[in-house]
């Protein structure tokens, strides 16, 4: 287990730090976290997030802590790297506990099918590859399942007491859901698989205590250092229960996750019906599997499900069920009818040759900033990876070695995407064109104005204190404080404000994704 742990962690620093590198921080989660975590370091403001000089309640402190733990390694400095690293913390755990589980569950070789399936699934390498909080909060739950499915083969008392532990730490990450879901899957998992006596324990006695020590003691911090009432308001209802209700946005249909599944869970999603149908035929341990793991994913599906307000990146817990059913499949695979063997070969075989395609028709989709060489090169391997994939099938069949090659092409199809593609969005997805004019007119303890925007991003990459307005009168005074500088304004905000503040200086207009800025040096 230490030596699989060992292998992890060299294959996750291989596969993610470099995009980290060579991609900068983009909106909105990446730049504001970062943003946040910038805050907290220079006004030491450790245990009540801050944005633009106000509380920030959107998120408790975890993945700001880190963020500043990180930049030890970058000499203080808070950027995409140190930004990022606890994405890396969160895949790390993840990819121990679900393959820790499939070696519980099946045998060691199914472990490390399951790893490197799990790795190259859609959904968590992508959010691995981000500074966003979900990938940490993926690897504490899923280290807390994975103790709790160990603790159910051999009892002690400091699994279940670390599983809590992580339970309570993911809490910190992202609220209740850090507890809820995993222990949900949890409990889903045993019922499904007819084992329900596992769930006979002392210790749910005294889980709870133990999963909420953990935030109470950051709250009880909190208030010490000053928080308001509507601080934690906000906090504990508004970003909670506001947003279960629907209240925060992101409102979907009920079906919304079954057409998710099927972009975010590629390409494993596309054999998992085979891999469903290798493993019911085979009888006693590998069925128990199937319906183990079918509960847990079950179950965090349809949790997400019953509320209105739906993302992709909420059911990511899910993934590694699935990860688990195709791993422990793919010994079966070979015993099914060669019509679905092909299947499930063309299918694998069709995501990175339907990506090397994408890329060769990019020089003829406008408003695409890669280059024809770069599209030359990752469009023109991937093609010739896929050609010889079926090729080797014709030999092969689906055999570990086949297994291999394909997972191999999966790996070197999103190493390219992340190191030769995305950062050739960077000029589009960062105010590149906003810093000089900020930093020829601002000085560095002079604050730029934000009017109706958040938009960290912008005093991020500016060096400079964001100060948000929300309305004319609050901006007015802003500015007669301060005599000179800076605002920026969405264009369609300011084409309605032009009129008023035209006269008080220099305007100029830039874009950044798809958003149109007009910054406005005042002199008054």
């Amino acid at each position: 287990m230490g030596k699989r742990l060992l292998v992890i962690i060299l294959f996750a620093v291989a596969v993610w730090v470099p995009g980290y590198l060579v991609r900068d921080l983009w909106e909105p989660d990446e730049a504001r976290y970062a943003y946040v975590a910038q805050e907290m370091q220079a006004g030491n403001h450790w245990f009540v997030p801050h944005r633009h000089g106000d509380f920030y309640a959107h998120k408790p402190p975890l993945m700001f802590w880190l963020i500043n733990a990180g930049s030890f390694l970058t000499k203080g400095k808070i950027g995409p790297l140190a930004t990022r690293l606890p994405s890396l913390l969160g895949v790390i755990l993840m990819l121990w506990s679900v393959s820790t589980i499939a070696e519980l569950w099946t045998n060691r070789q199914a472990a490390w099918r399951t790893m490197f399936i799990a790795a190259t699934t859609q959904a968590l390498w992508w959010r691995a590859g981000w500074g966003q909080i979900d990938m940490l909060l993926c690897g504490l739950q899923m280290s807390g399942l994975c103790l709790l499915f160990l603790d159910d083969v051999r009892r002690t008392l400091w699994r279940p007491l670390l599983a809590f532990c992580c339970f309570g730490l993911a809490i910190l990450a992202k609220g209740p859901v850090g507890f809820l879901v995993p222990v949900g899957a949890y409990l889903a998992s045993n019922l499904a698989a007819g084992t329900a006596r596992n769930l006979r324990r002392w210790h749910w006695l005294w889980a709870l205590p133990v999963v909420l020590l953990w935030p109470a003691a950051w709250l009880l911090l909190a208030k010490a250092s000053g928080a308001s009432e509507a601080y934690f308001q906000e906090l504990l209802f508004k970003q909670n229960a506001s947003r279960a209700a629907g209240g925060m946005g992101h409102i979907r249909p009920f079906y919304y996750y079954l057409e998710y599944l099927l972009v975010d869970g590629l390409p494993w999603i596309l054999v998992l019906p085979f891999s469903i149908w290798a493993l019911a035929k085979q009888p006693g341990k590998a069925r128990v599997v199937l319906r183990r793991a079918l509960g847990w994913a079950g179950f965090v599906v349809l949790f997400f499900t019953l509320f209105p307000t739906k993302r992709g990146l909420y059911i990511l817990l899910a993934y590694p069920a699935l990860a688990v059913i195709v791993g422990a499949a793919w010994v079966h695979l070979v015993k099914l009818p060669r019509p679905a063997r092909w299947t499930t070969a063309g299918l694998l075989a069709a995501v990175p040759g339907a990506i090397g395609i994408a890329l060769l028709c990019t020089k003829w989709i406008p408003d695409v900033p890669i280059p024809p060489v770069s599209a030359l090169a990752g469009g023109g391997p991937l093609l010739v990876g896929t050609i010889v994939l079926i090729l080797c099938f014709l030999r092969m069949d689906l055999s570990r070695q086949w297994l291999a090659m394909a997972i191999s092409l999966v790996l070197v199809t999103y190493l390219f995407t992340a190191i030769i593609i995305l950062p050739q969005f960077n000029a589009m997805k960062t105010p590149h064109k906003l810093v000089p004019e900020v930093q020829k007119r601002l000085q560095e303890d002079e604050a730029l104005l934000l009017y109706k925007i958040n938009a960290e991003i912008l005093p991020y990459y500016c060096e400079r204190r964001g100060e948000v307005h929300w309305v004319a009168p609050s901006l007015n005074r802003a500015m007669r404080r301060q005599k000179r500088g800076m605002v920026v304004f969405l264009e369609p905000v300011w084409n309605d404000l032009e009129a008023a503040y035209g006269e008080f200086g220099e305007t100029g207009r830039f874009t950044m994704g798809h958003k149109s800025f007009v910054w406005l040096a005042f002199s008054l």
